[in-house]
C-alpha cells in the first residue's frame, strides 16, 4: 500500500495530525470541495476602477452551472445497498437506523427534482450572480440599450446549464425588458463548452495513463483513507459487517448498469455515502421542512480528508495535474482562444454584442483555469509528489464550486486602446504571473500585454 505522507506511512492515527487540508480551515469546519454552494468573493462598491479616460466596451463570462441534484441514481443506489445489507444482517448501529430513510428522501428527492437538473438554490445563485453583473456593470447595459447591442448566450447542450444560463439572464434583465429585449436565443456549443466528452486524447489519458491511474489510486488507497472510511462506517454498522467491507467479501452493483461493480471494499462505500452528504447543501430547499441530515455521519476532519482526497482526484484529471504534461487542460485551448477572438472583435469595430455568457460544468472551468494558470491554478505538480495542500494552491471551492465563474471585462480608451479585466469568481484577481498590469498593483491589462503573454 501507498502513503500519502510519512505520518501515515508511520500509523498516526489521528486525522487532525496526518491532515492534509487548507491550513487557514479550522478543524471543526464541514468541507464540500467542488460541491460548495456558491459565494461571491468580493463585495460590490470595492472594485477597482478603470483609469480616467477608459469606458466598458464589453464583458464575457464562462460559468459552471449552480448548484443541482445528484447526476444519476449511483451514490443513492450503493449506499442503499450497503445500508440494506447491513440491516439484512442485524449490523445496524443506532446511528446506522438513522441512515436509510435519510437516503430514500434523497432519492426521492432527486426523483421530483430530476437527476442531474438544477436545484432551487442553483436558479437562485445565478439569478443573483446576473443581479450582481447587471450592477457591476450598469453603464454598458446602459449603452448596449442606447445602441441596441446584444447579449449572446451559449451552454454546452445539459440541460442544466440551459437552466443556469435562464437563471443569469432573468436576473441580468430584471425589472429591465429593453435590456431582455437583446438577449438572443441560447446556442448549444459543444465545442468550446463540452471539449471533455469530445476529446479522444484526453479520454484515452483518463482511462488509461498508469502515472495517472497511480497517482489517484495513492489518494484512494492510502493507508489514511481506509482509516477514514472504517471510522465512519464503525459509527453506522457493526465491527462484523464493516471487517467485511475491509476484506472484500461485499460487492455493490449498479441497479441501471447491472454489469458496473460500484463497490467492493470500505473506502468505495464511505465514497459513494460522502457523495450523498456532499450534495445536500445545494439541494436545501428540495429537503422540505426537514433539513437533510448527512452531516451527522461525518465528523469535520473526515469531511476535510475525503474532500482532499476528490478534489486530488480533479486536480490531477482536470486540473493542471503534473508539471510534464498538459493533456488535462490544453482541450480548453479553444474556450481560451474564443476569449481572445470576442476581444479582438471589438477591437476591430465589430460591436454588435455588449455582452457574451456561456453556461457549462466544471469540467469546463477547471481546465479553463488550469490553461491560464489563474489564482490556484499556476501550476502542476512532480509526478514524483503526491498533491496536497501543503506542496499545491489547488482548491476545488475556489476553482470550481457550484456557479463558480470567470467575467473577462474590457475597456477602451484613447486611440482605442483596450483595457481587461479580469473576476474569479466576483473577485478581482491577477492574470497568469508573466503578464504584466498597467501598473503595479493594478488589476488592469492591456489586450496587447495578454496576447503577448498567452501566445495570442
Amino acid at each position: 500500500m501507498r502513503y500519502l505522507a510519512l505520518c501515515c506511512a508511520l500509523g498516526v492515527i489521528g486525522i487532525t495530525a496526518c491532515h492534509s487540508g487548507d491550513k487557514s480551515d479550522p478543524v471543526t469546519e464541514y468541507q464540500f470541495g467542488t460541491k460548495t454552494t456558491y459565494a461571491p468573493q468580493q463585495k460590490l462598491g470595492s472594485y477597482q476602477q478603470a483609469p480616467q479616460g477608459y469606458e466598458l466596451v464589453y464583458s464575457e463570462l464562462v460559468s459552471r452551472h449552480g448548484s443541482r441534484a445528484l447526476s444519476s441514481f449511483k451514490y443513492d443506489d450503493i449506499s442503499m445497498q450497503v445500508w440494506r445489507e447491513a440491516q439484512k444482517q442485524g449490523a445496524l448501529t443506532p446511528l446506522g437506523e438513522k441512515l436509510g430513510a435519510e437516503i430514500e428522501r434523497m432519492t426521492a428527492a432527486n426523483e421530483a427534482l430530476g437527476y442531474g437538473n438544477l436545484s432551487g438554490l442553483g436558479h437562485d445563485e445565478l439569478v443573483a450572480i446576473g443581479k450582481r453583473a447587471a450592477q457591476r456593470n450598469h453603464s454598458l447595459v446602459d449603452q448596449a440599450i442606447e445602441n441596441q447591442r446584444h447579449v449572446v448566450v451559449e451552454y454546452s447542450g445539459k440541460d442544466r446549464a440551459l437552466t443556469s444560463a435562464n437563471a443569469f439572464t432573468e436576473g441580468l434583465t430584471e425589472n429591465n425588458q429593453d435590456f431582455a429585449d437583446l438577449l438572443l436565443e441560447p446556442k448549444v456549443n459543444k465545442v468550446q463548452l463540452y471539449f471533455h466528452k469530445e476529446n479522444k486524447e484526453y479520454n484515452d489519458y483518463v482511462d488509461h495513463d498508469a502515472a495517472l491511474r497511480a497517482a489517484i489510486d495513492r489518494l484512494f488507497d492510502s493507508e489514511k483513507s481506509h482509516q477514514v472510511a472504517q471510522a465512519v462506517l464503525g459509527r453506522l454498522y457493526s465491527p462484523e459487517f464493516v471487517q467485511q467491507l475491509v476484506n472484500g467479501e461485499l460487492k455493490f452493483y449498479s441497479t441501471e448498469e447491472p454489469d458496473e461493480l460500484l463497490a467492493e471494499n470500505e473506502v468505495d462505500a464511505v465514497i459513494h455515502l460522502f457523495n450523498l452528504y456532499l450534495i445536500a447543501p445545494g439541494m436545501a430547499q428540495e429537503a422540505g421542512e426537514d433539513p437533510w441530515q448527512f452531516e451527522q455521519f461525518f465528523t469535520p476532519e473526515e469531511t476535510q480528508w475525503l474532500s482532499y482526497v476528490l478534489d486530488g482526484e480533479d486536480f490531477y484529471e482536470k486540473g493542471p495535474s503534473f508539471n510534464n504534461t498538459d493533456i488535462t487542460y490544453k482541450m480548453a485551448s479553444v474556450l481560451v482562444d474564443d476569449f481572445f477572438n470576442e476581444i479582438e472583435k471589438i477591437k476591430q469595430g465589430d460591436e454588435q454584442a455588449a455582452l457574451k455568457v456561456r453556461f457549462a460544468h466544471a469540467e469546463t472551468i477547471m481546465p479553463f483555469a488550469a490553461n491560464m494558470q489563474l489564482k490556484g491554478s499556476e501550476e502542476g505538480i512532480d509526478p514524483q509528489t503526491t498533491f496536497s495542500y501543503d506542496n499545491n494552491d489547488w482548491r476545488g471551492k475556489w476553482v470550481a464550486p457550484y456557479s463558480s465563474n470567470i467575467q473577462w471585462d474590457v475597456y477602451r480608451g484613447e486611440d482605442d486602446d483596450l483595457l481587461v479585466k479580469i473576476l474569479y469568481n466576483e473577485k478581482e484577481i491577477g492574470f497568469k504571473s508573466s503578464c504584466h498590469p498597467i501598473e503595479a498593483g493594478s488589476y488592469f491589462y492591456r489586450f496587447s500585454e495578454l496576447k503577448r503573454c498567452y501566445k495570442q
